[in-house]
C-alpha cells in the first residue's frame, strides 16, 4: 500500500473529526472527499485551510470545478485557479485521473469565460462565474489553471488529447496534475534540503563580511532537475512564489521556447539567488564545481525557477544543454546574526509587489497580535497553518476581515489578496489590537456564513451572493455606534463586553444592513426589481468604490436609514 495514500487517508480522517460543523453531509464519502479537495486546494495555492474552504464551490450544477481561486493581477489581468476532485478510497491501486473528467473541464473552460454562453450552475459556483464574467466584461484578460486533484496518476492520453485538441497553442490556458504525493510535500514543506549543484564553466567564490559568496552559472536542466525532486519545498522562504501564467513567466517561457534567444537567457534574466547554512566544492577544481549544499533554499526567483521546470517538462524534446541562469549562492547561519536571513530575502524581493506574509510574520505587531489573541481565548497563525477551527485565526483571515470592517475598504478586501501584507500592510495593521482584531473576524464570519444561506426574499438573494465584505462593514459601523464607542477604545477590557453586544445584537444588525443594502442596490441601479439585474454587473457593483462613497461613508445617509 502506499505510505502517502495512507497519510493522506490519515490526515483526512483527522479533518473531519475536527470539523463536524463544516462536513455537514449524510454521505461519509462525500465528506471525505470534501475533505480531500480542502486539503489538496491548500497545498496548491499554499493557503491555510480555513481560507481554503472559502473557494469551493463542490456539490450538484457545480459547472465542473470544484473551487475557484480568483485574484485580480497587474496589467489588466486576471488569474483563475479552478478544481476539480477525485479522490479514491482504493489506497492499494492507483488509476489515472479519468479521461471523461478532463474533457468536462475542457468544456467547464469554453463555458465559463464566455459570457455570451449559458451554463446550469448551484449558488456558489454561480457567484463565481459571475465575479469572473465581471472581469472579463470590463477587459480584464483571464489565465486560466485548472488543477487536476486526485490521489492517484495524472490523465492517460486520452485525456491529454481533450486538452491538445482544444487548448492547443492557447497561452491563457494551462492544466495540471496535483497528486497525493504534491498534498505530501507541502504537509512536509519544511523539510531540510541538503543536496549539490552542478555549476558550469568557471564560478567566483568569497568571503564577505564574514560570509561566504559564490557566484556562477547552472544549465537549465539542473534547475529543472532541482525543481522535479524536491518541488516547492526548495522555494519555503521564498515570499514570491510562483504566480501561475503572467507577463512575466510568458516571456521566460518564450526566451526559452525561441532558438535564437535561448543561448542568450542568461543575459536577458535576473537569475536565482540562493542560500544555505553551509557549501563546499573542490577548490582545487578550475571549473565545473559540484557544490554540496546543507538546507538550500530559492529566495529569489523562484517564479523563474518554476517556470523553467514548467517548460523543459512540458517540452522534452527540445535541447536546453546550452541554456544557462545566474546563481547566487550564499553561505549564511541566522545564530551568528539573527535576522540576516529575513532581511536579505526582503532586500532580494522588495522589487516588486509581493505577498509578504511570511516576511511580515515576524514583525512586532504581528507578534503581539498573538500574544493578545492568545490572551482572549483565541488562536492567532502568523504563518501558514493546516488546522481547521473555529478559534484559529489566520493572519490572511484577520487582515481582510479587518480591511473591510475597520479600515472601510471592503471594496478591496476581497480581490488584494495580493497586496494584504505588501501595499496595504501599514493601512490593516498599524494601531491594531487583538481585540479590534477578533470583534472584526466575529463579524465577517457571520456576515459569511450568512451569504451561504439561500433566500427567497426579494433584493435579499440578488446581493448576498456578493455583499458579504459590505454587510460586515455596516455591521461593524453599527456596533460602535451602539456601542457608542470609537474603534480605538476596543481594547481587552471591554472585549467580552463588545463581544457580547455583537452576540445578541448580531441578527438584528444584520436585518437592518440587509434592508439597507437593498434600498441603496435599488437607487444605485435606479430598479426597484433588483431580480432584473444581472449576476455579472451586482458583481462589478460590490468591486467598485461607488457604495461606499455615495451611500456608507455619507453620515446623512447613514443617519436616514440605519439609526
Amino acid at each position: 500500500m502506499d505510505i502517502a495514500k495512507q497519510i493522506i487517508d490519515q490526515r483526512i480522517n483527522k479533518i473531519l473529526e475536527d470539523n463536524q460543523e463544516i462536513f455537514t453531509a449524510n454521505d461519509n464519502e462525500r465528506n471525505r472527499s470534501k475533505a480531500f479537495l480542502v486539503l489538496g486546494v491548500a497545498a496548491y495555492l499554499d493557503i491555510d485551510l480555513t481560507e481554503a474552504v472559502q473557494y469551493l464551490t463542490d456539490g450538484g450544477n457545480d459547472g465542473g470545478f470544484d473551487a475557484a481561486y480568483i485574484v485580480e493581477a497587474q496589467d489588466s489581468q486576471l488569474n483563475v485557479v479552478l478544481f476539480q476532485s477525485k479522490y479514491s478510497r482504493k489506497l492499494d491501486k492507483d488509476s489515472n485521473f479519468p479521461a471523461n473528467a478532463v474533457e468536462k473541464a475542457v468544456n467547464t473552460i469554453k463555458c465559463v469565460f464566455d459570457p455570451s454562453t449559458h451554463i446550469e450552475l448551484n449558488v456558489q459556483s454561480r457567484k463565481k462565474v459571475e465575479e469572473i464574467r465581471s472581469f472579463i466584461l470590463d477587459g480584464a484578460i483571464p489565465y486560466v489553471t485548472f488543477v487536476m486533484l486526485n490521489n492517484g496518476l495524472v490523465w492517460n492520453q486520452e485525456g491529454q488529447n481533450h486538452i491538445n485538441n482544444a487548448f492547443a497553442g492557447q497561452c491563457q490556458v494551462r492544466f495540471e496534475h496535483f497528486s497525493h504525493i504534491d498534498i505530501i510535500r507541502y504537509i512536509n514543506r519544511e523539510q531540510v534540503i541538503n543536496t549539490q549543484i552542478s555549476l558550469s564553466g568557471k564560478a567566483i567564490q568569497e568571503n564577505f563580511n564574514y560570509k561566504r559568496v559564490l557566484l556562477g552559472r547552472v544549465s537549465v536542466m539542473e534547475v529543472y532537475k532541482l525543481m522535479e525532486e524536491f518541488g516547492d519545498s526548495l522555494l519555503e522562504k521564498n515570499i514570491r512564489r510562483y504566480l501561475g501564467k503572467n507577463v512575466v513567466n510568458d516571456g521566460i517561457t518564450e526566451t526559452l521556447l525561441d532558438t535564437d534567444k535561448r543561448q542568450n537567457f542568461f543575459f536577458f534574466n535576473n537569475g536565482a539567488t540562493m542560500i544555505c547554512k553551509k557549501f563546499s566544492f573542490n577548490a582545487l577544481q578550475e571549473q565545473n564545481w559540484m557544490v554540496k549544499t546543507d538546507d538550500l533554499q530559492i529566495i529569489n526567483g523562484g517564479q523563474t525557477c518554476k517556470t523553467i521546470h514548467q517548460t523543459v517538462k512540458e517540452n522534452p524534446n527540445l535541447d536546453f544543454s546550452q541554456t544557462y541562469l545566474l546563481v547566487r549562492l550564499y553561505e549564511v547561519e541566522d545564530t551568528e546574526n539573527p535576522g540576516i536571513i529575513q532581511d536579505i530575502i526582503y532586500a532580494t524581493n522588495s522589487q516588486n509587489p509581493v505577498d509578504f506574509r511570511d516576511l511580515k510574520s515576524n514583525d512586532k505587531c504581528q507578534r503581539i497580535l498573538e500574544i493578545g489573541a492568545h490572551d482572549l481565548g483565541y488562536v492567532y497563525k502568523r504563518k501558514r497553518d493546516n488546522t481547521l477551527n473555529i478559534n484559529v485565526i489566520p493572519s490572511t483571515v484577520a487582515a481582510e476581515a479587518v480591511f473591510a470592517v475597520w479600515r472601510e475598504c471592503p471594496h478591496l478586501a476581497k480581490y488584494r489578496r495580493n497586496e494584504f501584507f505588501d501595499k496595504y500592510y501599514s493601512l490593516i495593521f498599524d494601531n491594531l489590537n487583538a481585540a479590534q482584531m477578533v470583534i472584526a473576524v466575529l463579524i465577517f464570519r457571520y456576515c459569511d456564513n450568512n451569504r451561504k444561506k439561500e433566500s427567497e426574499l426579494d433584493g435579499i438573494k440578488e446581493h448576498r451572493l456578493y455583499s458579504q465584505y459590505f454587510m460586515a462593514y455596516m455591521i461593524g459601523k453599527q456596533i460602535l455606534k451602539g456601542s457608542g464607542i470609537t474603534l480605538q477604545k476596543i481594547t481587552h477590557i471591554n472585549f467580552y463586553e463588545i463581544k457580547n453586544y455583537f452576540d445578541q445584537n448580531k441578527e438584528l444588525m444584520y436585518s437592518r444592513a440587509e434592508q439597507a443594502m437593498v434600498d441603496i442596490l435599488k437607487d444605485y441601479f435606479n430598479n426597484e426589481n433588483l431580480s432584473e439585474i444581472d449576476g455579472r454587473t451586482m458583481a462589478a457593483a460590490f468591486r467598485r468604490f461607488d457604495i461606499i462613497e455615495r451611500y456608507l461613508k455619507n453620515e446623512i445617509w447613514w443617519k436616514a436609514n440605519m439609526e
